[in-house]
C-alpha cells in the first residue's frame, strides 16, 4: 500500500507536457486520467465492501492527490472527502498503487485526480 504522506511539492514545478528530444517533462490531465480511470470500478468495489446494510458508507467527492515518480510509478496517495471509512481509504490507496502512469523527465510530479459515490 501506499503512503498517505505525498511529501513537500517537487522541486521542479513545470508540467509541460509537450515533447522535448527525451519526452514530456511532466504529467498532464490525459496521463493521469489514463492511468487512473481504467482502475474507477475497483475504487467503487472499495465503496461497496465498506458500505453497510443500511446504506452508510462513503459518498459524494472523492479526492485523490497522488506523488508519481519519473518512471511511472506512484509513490504516496492521500486520498479526501467522502465520508468514507478508514478501511475506504485503505482501499483506494492500494487500487491507486497498481497504476501505471506515463514515464516523464524531470522530478516527482503530484497529481489530482477525483471520482463520485453515489
Amino acid at each position: 500500500m501506499l503512503p498517505e504522506n505525498i511529501g513537500p511539492p517537487p522541486a521542479q514545478t513545470l508540467d509541460m507536457t509537450g515533447s522535448g528530444g527525451e519526452g514530456p517533462i511532466g504529467l498532464g490531465e490525459n496521463d493521469v486520467n489514463r492511468a487512473l480511470n481504467p482502475l474507477l470500478g475497483r475504487m467503487g468495489n472499495c465503496a461497496a465492501a465498506t458500505t453497510d446494510d443500511d446504506g452508510r458508507g462513503p459518498h459524494g467527492r472523492v479526492s485523490i492527490r497522488v506523488r508519481v515518480r519519473n518512471d511511472g510509478r506512484p509513490i504516496a496517495a492521500r486520498v479526501t472527502g467522502g465520508g468514507g471509512s478508514s478501511e475506504f481509504i485503505t482501499c483506494v490507496r492500494r487500487v491507486v498503487a497498481s497504476a501505471r502512469f506515463t514515464a516523464f523527465r524531470g522530478s516527482d510530479s503530484i497529481v489530482g485526480w477525483g471520482f463520485d459515490v453515489d
